[in-house]
């Protein structure tokens, strides 16, 4: 959505480029999962400064001289931190970003030592991976995941980053709760499913790129009360989004599209955008069913 509306609102019609734009974006979304997973191992690294200074004072305390080493073994960390694949990525892409907004990192850490959460980890007399697994869950969704100063930083860096650090915080999480205790994960999760979802992504921006005349076409006169050229752009692409999966996605039942697209309303457009949208969308499919338009498959056609 976003490539189709900056593409049209440039005026640009080279095509490829913008397909190879769309696809440097899929690329930084991967890059946005790897920086998550490397915070968790730069908080344990900050962790382990902290019990280094306190062993190295001059008149250290009682806690100085025994401390806590739980977070800093916790397994998951350890997985993480080890993991060839992540650290052969870090180096690759120059991956420094902790290293250099190290105030960042502790910021979140102070949060997370000041935690009930936390200190009832340090504290349990557990010592098991699936303690250690549960732990890093929670602390992930609560104080990395809904960060308000971290998405600063992202959007700071990437612009689009402040859209995609949802989808990162999904890879991150199912990444953990799919590590194992019997050794180190071979490969991360991957921005598609398969070749055919990015295949998908692709043959969609085509098709509302190349088929905008018609797009259009289907909305004029489905907007009960309110003239096409009122309509903001962004809605507008957002239906010519539906419509298209409506015509050229024989297996995406209709239902489907009109439900993802009234919650991509929500998050990028009006507050009452998306009951409209729902609205219009399912008048184009009842005019397309009585212009026999729907060449829905057996997939395609469950609960249209």
């Amino acid at each position: 959505m976003q490539a189709a509306f900056a593409m049209q609102q440039s005026g640009s019609d080279n095509l490829p480029n913008q397909e190879k734009l769309l696809m440097q974006s899929f690329d930084n979304i991967y890059k946005l999962y790897i920086l998550l997973l490397l915070l968790l191992t730069a908080l344990k690294q900050k962790a382990g400064n902290e019990i280094e200074i306190g062993l190295n004072k001059n008149f250290p305390t009682e806690e100085d001289m025994n401390p806590n080493y739980k977070f800093v073994r916790n397994r998951i960390l350890n997985l993480i931190e080890n993991n060839s694949f992540i650290n052969a990525y870090k180096e690759k892409y120059k991956l420094d970003k902790w290293e250099l907004d190290k105030e960042l990192v502790n910021h979140i850490w102070r949060k997370i030592k000041a935690s009930k959460l936390y200190n009832n980890y340090m504290s349990s007399a557990e010592n098991s991976f699936r303690e250690d697994k549960e732990f890093i869950l929670a602390l992930y969704k609560n104080y990395i995941a809904s960060e308000e100063k971290l998405h600063e930083s992202f959007e700071a860096d990437d612009s689009h980053w402040s859209d995609d650090i949802a989808v990162a915080n999904t890879l991150v999480m199912k990444t953990i709760t799919a590590l194992r205790e019997d050794g180190e994960f071979d490969s991360l999760l991957p921005v598609f499913k398969n070749d055919m979802d990015r295949e998908y992504a692709i043959d969609l921006f085509r098709k509302v790129i190349l088929n905008d005349k018609e797009l259009t076409g289907w909305l004029q006169g489905k907007t009960p009360n309110w003239e096409y050229d009122r309509i903001s752009e962004i809605d507008k692409l957002i239906m010519k989004m539906a419509i298209a999966e409506f015509l050229y996605f024989p297996s995406i039942p209709t239902n489907v599209s009109i439900n993802e697209y009234v919650e991509i309303a929500k998050e990028y457009s009006t507050p009452k955008s998306n009951i409209f949208i729902n609205g219009v969308l399912h008048n184009v499919v009842n005019d397309m069913k009585k212009q026999n338009k729907l060449n829905k498959n057996a997939r395609g056609r469950i609960n249209y």
